[in-house]
């Protein structure tokens, strides 16, 4: 794993635990995902510094490649003059040059290579970050949907622990009760102790004393005509 990966791991790791912890998951969502694509910027800039360094390298290895061609021509041409001392210094620098190119051959080919890798490298972290994108909704509705039972539990134990109204509901309830019970007592003393039932009393004793006059007088009216 190179270093921008593990970077990128390192915030990643940051990432998720912010987003335990996040009240507005929207906002911190587009923040995090900003922070991702400016870290892969910053990789890019990193890496675009190494590829030109190994252009350069390149450069330098065709220049030395060059330069050894151009020194064999002249000790070719020095020898066709019959100037076999001056071929003799031509192939020494030709050597030089070639002695260069090798080892720039070797430089080259590692900065290519190290150039590859950290090119699959960014393409690792666009790839991630592009599924971070995809699943920043399903984040956000998992968010929510925590938090929603999160309240619904804090709210149910508030209710659990909290027997005032059950309390109220009894007292008031008792009380209905008792009322109930004090009317009809009021009523039983209205109708057994009350003034108006002892006059009620005489009335039907008055009542029953005029019934005996009518028939003792319907008596007598009976006697006279049968006499």
């Amino acid at each position: 794993m190179s270093i921008f990966h593990r970077i990128f791991k390192i915030g990643e790791a940051g990432m998720n635990k912010m987003v335990d912890s996040m009240e507005k998951p929207e906002l911190m969502l587009d923040q995090a995902i900003r922070d991702k694509e400016k870290q892969i910027s910053d990789v890019k800039k990193s890496v675009m510094s190494v590829i030109a360094t190994e252009r350069q390298t390149k450069s330098m290895l065709d220049s030395e490649k060059a330069e050894k061609e151009k020194w064999e021509q002249k000790a070719e041409a020095a020898l066709k003059s019959g100037r076999e001392d001056l071929a003799v210094k031509a192939l020494n620098r030709a050597q030089e040059h070639d002695n260069k190119a090798v080892t720039l051959e070797q430089t080259w080919k590692n900065q290519r290579e190290n150039v590859d890798k950290l090119k699959q490298e960014i393409i690792k972290l666009e790839d991630e970050l592009a599924e971070f994108r995809r699943n920043k909704d399903f984040i956000i509705a998992q968010s929510k949907t925590a938090e929603v039972k999160k309240q619904i539990y804090e709210a149910k134990a508030r209710i659990k622990s909290d027997h005032r109204a059950d309390d109220l509901m009894a007292r008031m309830k008792a009380k209905a009760e008792r009322a109930g019970h004090e009317a009809e007592a009021a009523e039983e003393m209205a109708e057994s102790v009350s003034g108006g039932s002892l006059e009620k009393e005489f009335e039907g004793i008055g009542s029953s004393a005029a019934s005996n006059e009518v028939q003792e007088k319907l008596a007598a009216m009976k006697n006279k005509l049968n006499g």
